[in-house]
């Protein structure tokens, strides 16, 4: 590719891996490199911060989706209790729906930003606070 097209790369790129349509071997095709070339991409600072926030974010909207329908699980599964024949199928789903926890699913995400500064990773659980409350951990230590 031609210097030109170098600052639209990224933004293709990151656009291409939130589509989630092609495979690693599909993505670089598709945008002209190879493999070192695909990995010295994403290990470019600027790059993988982009990429970090951007799962963060999916993560917190996954969280968000599971929030909301919890509301309707909840109200299913009191409507199921009633029932003469529940539908053990829709029982199983509203119970495991209830006890779903992504918070743990975080790990990923800590792990890189420790990787290249507190400060991000501080800010990250700040806004995790203020976003879902207090931590397991930090419910435990309040409690003793």
């Amino acid at each position: 590719m031609t210097q030109a097209n170098e600052p639209e790369r990224p933004r293709s790129l990151i656009e291409d891996l939130i589509a989630a349509q092609h495979d690693l071997l599909s993505l670089a095709r598709e945008h002209g490199l190879d493999f070192q070339a695909l990995s010295a991409w994403a290990n470019d600072p600027a790059n993988a911060a982009c990429l970090r926030g951007l799962c963060l974010l999916a993560d917190m909207q996954a969280q968000l989706l599971v929030s909301r329908y919890r509301v309707h699980a909840a109200s299913r599964l009191i409507r199921l209790t009633g029932d003469e024949s529940p539908d053990d199928l829709a029982r199983r789903a509203c119970v495991d729906l209830l006890k779903l926890d992504l918070k743990g699913s975080d790990a990923s995400s800590s792990a890189g930003g420790q990787a290249d500064g507190g400060d991000d990773q501080a800010d990250l659980d700040s806004l995790r606070r203020e976003l879902f409350g207090a931590t397991d951990e930090q419910q435990t230590e309040g409690n003793e």
